[in-house]
């Protein structure tokens, strides 16, 4: 049974790290921004746990997620058939002048790295949150909120743990300064994020996504992000080879490029992952990570 109470009042809140925005507008549109891994899997879960059914769940394809990540958007979508949910709708991004259509492509162009290789985030606002923005602002639902004066409302999948209440709080700034600078986003969309109001941390992810029967997603990220730990380049190396080999011809197209790398050593910044290519899985081992799907 929908609900249209979202946000949660401020009683409903529990020890997240973010207070509940406390605003009830029946009739604005709730729009998931769905990544496919733990947190946005268990964010849909625990919604409708508390009745709180969505009116789109957008999907951000890159071009360069892992195959699990891939395989798993069916197994989510059988799910949210079960309860009554709306599928993924899964969006791109669509180049106004540029050939490449992928992250992947845009880095081989250009021969260089991922932006977050530099310390940046424009990979990320490019290739996932423009696609989803562009598509709702032909979106009837939110044409019509934004012509009553509502604002759409984007479900994130941050939990409550530490690690996310920093990406929260650096989220918070870039918005206030989309609005200092006049962004006409900025006025068009309110960010929730339900788990960090609902005080659901990672182990709390965990439990929401077994206790519906769902398997737990692959950590979602592009196969040649440079965020990724040794570890997970190396099950990449060894599971997924020709990926592996495709991330090597990224970094050595920026290395040899007409740009070269100054600053970093290459798609793992302090270091090149074609260093990682002959050593031993046992070597880089991250007990931690191993834990955490």
């Amino acid at each position: 049974m929908r609900t249209n109470r979202y946000p949660p009042r401020r009683a409903d809140v529990a020890a997240g790290c973010g207070a509940a925005r406390p605003f009830f507008r029946s009739r604005a549109p709730l729009v998931v921004s769905y990544g496919a891994g733990v947190d946005s899997t268990a964010m849909l879960v625990a919604m409708w746990r508390r009745g709180i059914r969505p009116d789109m769940i957008l999907f951000a394809d890159t071009g360069a997620e892992k195959p699990e990540t891939y395989a798993y958007l069916a197994v989510i979508d059988a799910w949210l058939a079960s309860v009554g949910f709306p599928l993924i709708t899964v969006v791109r991004y669509r180049p106004k002048r540029a050939k490449y259509r992928t992250l992947e492509g845009k880095c081989l162009a250009n021969e260089t790295l991922p932006s977050l290789a530099f310390g940046k985030h424009s990979c990320s606002l490019v290739f996932k949150v423009e696609p989803q923005n562009q598509f709702l602002r032909s979106w009837e639902p939110a044409l019509q909120a934004w012509a009553a004066g509502a604002r759409v409302i984007k479900a994130i999948g941050y939990d409550s743990g530490e690690q996310d209440c920093r990406r929260r709080t650096k989220a918070d700034k870039a918005v206030t300064a989309k609005a200092e600078k006049g962004d006409p986003d900025a006025a068009r969309f309110t960010y929730w994020y339900p788990l960090q109001d609902w005080g659901i941390d990672r182990v709390g992810c965990l439990l929401l996504i077994a206790g519906v029967g769902l398997p737990v997603p692959m950590k979602s990220a592009c196969f040649f992000c440079p965020a990724s730990k040794k570890s997970e380049i190396v099950w990449l190396r060894d599971t997924h080879p020709v990926l592996f080999r495709r991330a090597l011809r990224i970094e050595r197209g920026a290395q040899d490029g007409k740009h070269g790398l100054a600053t970093v050593a290459g798609l793992g910044r302090s270091f090149a992952w074609a260093s990682l290519q002959h050593v031993d899985a046992g070597s880089v081992a991250d007990q931690v990570e191993l834990l955490r799907p």
